[in-house]
């Protein structure tokens, strides 16, 4: 029997014997004192058995088993087998009449041989003493194998290794009250004999989140070689999903071309029945619909299926129903929200304990409620705390029916101002489970609230201080500084309190809604309803596939001023209504399919007279000569991860003559920009980042007289900037960061009198700047502006404190060929690195340092030929063989724990040493004396 059933199914068992124990002594009052001396002693026995269980947990895969521990398993047998006869025989006695006298007397006999059986087990705890000594002895030998393993470096393979889907939600940092359903729902998974199980309750009672830590159980994680989380939502893209599943499930190198829905379910069932690798589990969250859960359910052995839902699905083998929190795990998940870490509870005031409790109460254990309703009340006063006790003890039945939950969930809403709750029922009009840029709603709500763009990033963050939304920074976590952008922050909002925004829109506006969301199915032809809800929207949302020109109808939005386009397709017209959109201010099309798409149309924007703003998002641009009218009033545009054809070419300047902001983010095919750039006298904001293949830029950059902010990060291979950049009078931020291919700025670019701030990290070379006011660097670079000190007298040296909580990295590394310096500094919710790293031929430097989740290196790594210099300082990363391979490592900068797993691999490395070419000086102070073939610092 495995070590999981000695803890799991042992520690299950005498709970339940105990608990029955306890309901027996109340009905079974003739075998009272039997029940007595029995529950004394499986107490005694339960302390042993919790104790082994945690021990189980570091045994589960211990290479030191021998003929005692198969004699401990068998003992462990007899045990499961006693105690699930204690439990049949106490049943027995609580169901006996008093008037049978003999079997009385037989039963208690029974019970008195199954406490003897027990105590002998036990021993009267000694037994027990033992035995866990036994454990722990079993699992320190278990770890000190493992350090040793680590350092003699035995283990070679990582095939068996675990690694996180990209779309695999991140935990909190404390989860309350689903440890028992972790257990229980994994005992189900692994010895069930099931295919596909099911987690099903309510909305927001955790089951993403169950999911999501099961995924991450080591004993999971070592069973299954192959999981993959889907996320289904309530308007899935079947197409999307499959393509996801073939990558993980079947070849992500040879992706097929899939004709229809149909077409992709048929090759993936027909590829996954062939499939011979380790056994698999696909985790379909959220799931709403029993005929998608049949197309996605593939029955095979090997394979399994976690499904969460709402429904209880006829095609689920066995349903797990979670739970709602009990008193106390409920009180401490809301105290989390409620209350600061450091809260000492006994202090608080008597009177708001008591609202605290009704409450906590009221919220029936719903963990979503009591996390939106704590985070509301946080910091308010008593008389708010009894407000919301009262709206919530008004039902008897609050939670049981979806129209009361949204009303319960609304009181989080109460305190909010006019504008908030405006910006909040805003988030409705976005597709669920999808991330959501935040200069989409900034630039929705500077227009249609008259906000401005502080004032709209405020909003934000108070929406997420009251947990009704959630907020995450990719990488840069600039977002909040002055002249800060807002590309890399993105809003995750959970799908109930979505339907939250909707319902409060439409009850807001007594039951016609001013946000109008339309889906694939209300086309061509929309009901009465929504003609008349379309006759007062100010916000129109579309979600959508591929669309033609014969599949939108033509009716009017006279009073719409935000038109929201999300579709999956590869090819998308434009709806025919566009150009009668009167008062539309801000356009944004949003293509979540796997490659650009061609957009057509976009030549009947030039109507629209009040149009300021337009956000593309993977779309391919054609060229601009296509556009027949100028757009006389667009101010921003944006384009994110487009591919953009012939801008060489573009008339930018004759189509967007009063354009102020443009921004181009992760775009392809940007080798040089229009020199008509340059006449956009407007222009004050210019943003090209993350775009690798920018080697210049235009020569009469200069004239754009009134350009307040550049922003270059990340674009690889520009090579420097152009003289006349020194002419930009108004220039006040200057962005350079990651520009790795810049060694030194215009010799006259001290005359940038109006620069007040300038991000040079990984960037080389300075002048005399008179007007400058901050220099942000790194450790690496600053010794650089040392000789410039007494020049700059009033200039403050900023290096920033890492603080990044990067979890993935972007997909558009790897196209990045020309990187040199790749800087992962204390990314501490990195689980791992892609294999595809081994495409960065010219990385020279690699810093992990403080990567302190990263759990091993990738088998590819040997293919970083060009690598100088790594630094692994609080990295515990565990090595491949491969980076023997490494031939072109000089340096290894590293501390005393991890200067243990390199230093066995210094004899594969021939190069002798040699001063770094062109890096950064390292303080002396990190240098060891050493007279291998390389460094170790």
């Amino acid at each position: 029997m495995s070590d999981l059933v000695n803890g799991i199914i042992v520690g299950a068992i005498v709970a339940e014997l105990l608990k029955a124990i306890l309901e027996g002594k109340e009905s079974a009052m003739n075998f009272r004192d039997c029940f007595h001396r029995l529950q004394q002693t499986v107490e005694t026995l339960q302390v042993a058995v919790e104790e082994v269980k945690r021990l189980d947990e570091e045994l589960r895969d211990s290479k030191l088993d021998d003929k005692a521990t198969v004699q401990r398993r068998e003992n462990m047998t007899e045990l499961v087998d006693c105690l699930e006869h204690g439990k049949h025989l106490i049943n027995k006695c609580s169901k006996l009449p008093n008037w049978k006298i003999w079997k009385r007397h037989m039963y208690a006999k029974k019970l008195m041989k199954l406490d003897a059986q027990l105590l002998r087990f036990a021993s009267m705890t000694m037994q027990a003493e033992i035995w866990v000594d036994t454990k722990q002895m079993m699992a320190d030998a278990k770890r000190l194998y493992k350090e040793f393993s680590s350092l003699s470096m035995k283990s070679t393979s990582r095939s068996g290794k675990f690694t996180y889907s990209n779309s695999m939600p991140q935990l909190p940092s404390k989860i309350v009250g689903l440890s028992v359903s972790v257990e229980e729902l994994k005992r189900k998974l692994l010895f069930d004999n099931v295919s596909v199980i099911g987690v099903c309750a309510p909305g927001g009672c955790g089951k993403t989140t169950l999911a999501a830590k099961l995924c991450r159980d080591d004993k999971v994680q070592a069973v299954f070689g192959d999981i993959v989380f889907v996320t289904v939502s309530e308007t899935p893209n079947l197409l999307e999903i499959c393509q996801r599943l073939w990558a993980k499930l079947v070849n992500a190198s040879c992706m097929p071309h899939f004709i229809n829905e149909d077409d992709a379910i048929d090759q993936l069932t027909d590829s996954i029945s062939k499939r011979k690798q380790k056994p698999a589990l696909v985790v379909l969250d959220d799931v709403w619909s029993e005929s998608v859960l049949q197309r996605l359910l593939f029955r095979k052995t090997g394979l399994k299926t976690l499904v969460t839902s709402r429904i209880n699905f006829k095609g689920l083998d066995v349903v797990y129903p979670l739970q709602m929190l009990g008193q106390e795990n409920a009180r401490d998940l809301f105290c989390q929200s409620a209350f600061a870490p450091d809260q000492a509870l006994d202090k608080l005031d008597h009177e708001l304990l008591e609202q605290m409790e009704q409450i906590v109460k009221g919220c029936k254990g719903l963990p979503l409620a009591l996390k939106v309703i704590g985070g509301s009340l946080r910091q308010e006063p008593v008389r708010k705390w009894r407000k919301t006790a009262q709206m919530l003890l008004q039902g008897n039945q609050v939670f049981e029916m979806h129209g009361d939950l949204l009303r319960c969930l609304s009181s989080s809403l109460n305190s909010l101002s006019k504008t908030l709750t405006e910006c909040f029922m805003d988030l409705g009009t976005f597709p669920e489970d999808e991330k959501i840029p935040a200069a989409s709603l900034i630039d929705m709500w500077v227009e249609i609230h008259g906000l401005t763009e502080d004032d709209a990033y405020v909003a934000l963050l108070e929406l997420a201080s009251r947990n009704l939304i959630t907020l995450v920074e990719r990488t840069r976590s600039e977002a909040g500084d002055v002249d800060g952008s807002f590309s890399d922050l993105f809003v995750f909002q959970h799908d109930l309190l979505r339907e939250l925004a909707i319902y409060t829109s439409r009850v807001n506006n007594g039951g016609q809604s001013t946000r109008l969301i339309l889906s694939e199915e209300d086309l061509p032809k929309i009901s009465q309803q929504q003609k008349e809800q379309a006759s007062v929207a100010k916000i129109v949302s579309f979600n959508t596939g591929q669309m033609g020109p014969g599949n939108w109808f033509d009716i009017p939005f006279p009073h719409a001023e935000v038109l929201i386009l999300n579709f999956s397709a590869d090819s998308y017209f434009l709806p025919p209504f566009l150009e009668k959109m009167e008062n539309l201010k801000v356009l944004i099309c949003a293509n979540h399919g796997a490659c650009p798409a061609e957009l057509h149309g976009l030549s009947a924007l030039g109507s629209l007279k009040n149009l300021h703003r337009i956000r593309l998002e993977k779309i391919s641009i054609p060229p601009l000569s296509t556009f027949t009218q100028a757009m006389q009033t667009v101010q921003k545009l944006v384009m994110v991860l487009c591919e953009v054809s012939q801008v060489i070419h573009w008339d930018i300047h004759s189509i967007f003559p009063m354009l102020t902001e443009l921004e181009l983010d992760y775009c392809h095919g940007v080798e040089t920009l229009p020199p008509g750039l340059c006449s956009l006298t407007n222009l004050q904001k210019l943003s090209i980042t993350n775009c690798p293949d920018l080697v210049e830029l235009p020569e009469g950059i200069g004239g754009l007289g009134r350009l307040e902010v550049l922003r270059l990060h990340s674009c690889s291979s520009l090579e420097g900037l152009p003289d006349s950049s020194c002419e930009l009078g108004s220039l006040r931020f200057l962005d350079l960061s990651h520009c790795s291919s810049i060694e030194s700025l215009p010799d006259n670019i001290g005359q940038l009198q109006h620069l007040k701030r300038i991000d040079m990290r990984w960037c080389l070379g300075l002048r005399e700047l008179n007007g400058l006011r901050a220099v942000e660097c790194d450790e690496d670079t600053a010794y650089l502006w040392r000789p410039f000190e007494h020049v700059l007298s009033k200039v403050t040296f900023h290096i920033p404190k890492e603080d990044v909580n990067l979890k993935f990295l972007p997909t558009t590394l790897i196209r990045m060929g020309k990187l040199e310096v790749l800087r992962l500094r204390a990314c501490t919710a990195m689980g791992s690195l892609p294999k595809s790293i081994s495409e960065l031929k010219k990385l020279k430097f690699l810093n992990l340092s403080e990567c302190s989740n990263l759990s091993s290196l990738p088998e590819t790594m040997g293919g970083l030929q060009g690598l100088e210099t790594i630094d692994v300082r609080g990295c515990s990363a565990r090595l491949p063989v491969t980076v023997k391979h490494l031939k072109g490592l000089i340096h290894v900068i590293c501390d005393e724990e991890t200067q243990k797993m390199w230093k066995p691999f210094l004899v594969h490395f021939k190069q002798p040493i040699g001063k770094r070419r062109g890096w950064p000086h390292i303080s002396q102070s990190l240098l060891r004396e050493t007279t291998d073939s390389n460094q170790i610092i």
